[in-house]
C-alpha cells in the first residue's frame, strides 16, 4: 500500500524552528477549519480527539494520515510533539489561531517551547500533558503515540498493531530496509516505547482494555482500518458517548 501525503513531520528537518512553527500553525488551522465546518453543518459532535497507539510497522502512521486527510483534522505525531515540547523555538504566532478562551492555555505551551523556562518550567516528561491537553482543547485532532490515551482518557482511543512478520515486511517496503535492519529497528522501537510508558505513566505493558478499539492489521487493509475508524468516530458523536475534556 502506498503511503499518502503526511501532514506533520515525516521527512522534515525538525531542528528548524521555522519548519516547526509552520507545521504547528498548519495543524492548528486544520483543526479550526474542521471545527467551524462541523458547527456550520450542525454536526452532533463539533469537537473530538482520537488517540492512536501503535506498534512500529503496523501501518498506523499511514492510517492516521489517511484518516486526517478524509476528515480534514489536524494530525500530531511523536516527532512534532517532541519538537514542541523539547526543541522547538515555536513563535508566539501559534496562539493567534486561538480565541481568547483558548489563548491563555496555549501561551503556556508556546512560551515554554521558545525557552521561557522561568514562566513555564518546561521539562519533557512533566509537561507533555500540557501539549496534549492544549491540542485536545482545539478538538478535531488525531494524536499518534506518546501515551496520549493515558493523558486524555475520554478521547476515542485506538490501538493498531500487527504480527511481527507483517511489521517487518511493512518496514522493509515503506523504508526500504533489509529484513535484519527492519527487525532491529522494530526491536529498538518496542524497547523505547516500553521504557517511555514506564517512565511517563508507570505502565509496564499496554493491554487492550486500555483502548476503545484494537485493530490487528493482519486482518485488515489500511483502507479498511480508516473506514472502521470513521464509523467509530461517527458512532461516538451520534450516540452521545463520552466527550473529550
Amino acid at each position: 500500500m502506498t503511503p499518502v501525503k503526511y501532514h506533520c513531520s515525516r521527512g522534515v528537518n525538525m531542528r528548524s524552528p521555522r519548519k516547526i512553527d509552520q507545521l504547528v500553525l498548519d495543524q492548528i488551522r486544520r483543526a479550526d477549519v474542521a471545527g467551524k465546518e462541523s458547527s456550520a453543518a450542525g454536526a452532533p459532535c463539533k469537537s473530538m480527539v482520537v488517540t492512536i497507539s501503535r506498534g512500529m510497522g503496523s501501518g498506523a502512521r499511514i492510517i492516521a494520515g489517511k484518516l486526517a486527510d478524509q476528515l480534514g483534522w489536524s494530525l500530531w505525531d511523536r516527532n512534532l510533539l517532541d519538537a514542541i515540547v523539547s526543541d522547538a523555538q515555536v513563535s508566539r504566532r501559534v496562539v493567534e489561531a486561538f480565541d481568547e478562551k483558548r489563548r491563555s492555555e496555549l501561551e503556556l505551551l508556546v512560551h515554554a517551547a521558545i525557552g521561557n523556562h522561568e514562566m513555564a518550567g518546561f521539562v519533557y516528561g512533566k509537561h507533555l500533558g500540557h501539549a496534549v491537553r492544549g491540542i485536545a482543547k482545539l478538538g478535531n485532532a488525531i494524536i499518534l503515540g506518546r501515551g496520549a490515551n493515558f493523558i486524555l482518557p475520554d478521547a476515542l482511543s485506538i490501538r493498531i498493531d500487527a504480527s511481527a512478520e507483517l511489521r517487518v515486511n511493512n518496514m522493509m517496503s515503506y523504508e526500504h530496509l533489509t529484513k535484519e535492519q527492519a527487525e532491529n529497528k522494530i526491536r529498538l522501537s518496542d524497547k523505547e516505547r516500553r521504557a517511555f510508558l514506564v517512565s511517563a505513566f508507570g505502565k509496564s505493558r499496554v493491554d487492550n482494555f486500555h483502548f476503545d478499539i484494537s485493530l490487528w492489521m493482519d486482518r485488515w487493509t489500511n483502507d479498511d482500518a480508516v473506514r472502521i475508524l470513521r464509523e467509530a468516530i461517527d458512532a461516538r458523536c451520534t450516540s452521545g458517548g463520552r466527550q473529550n475534556p
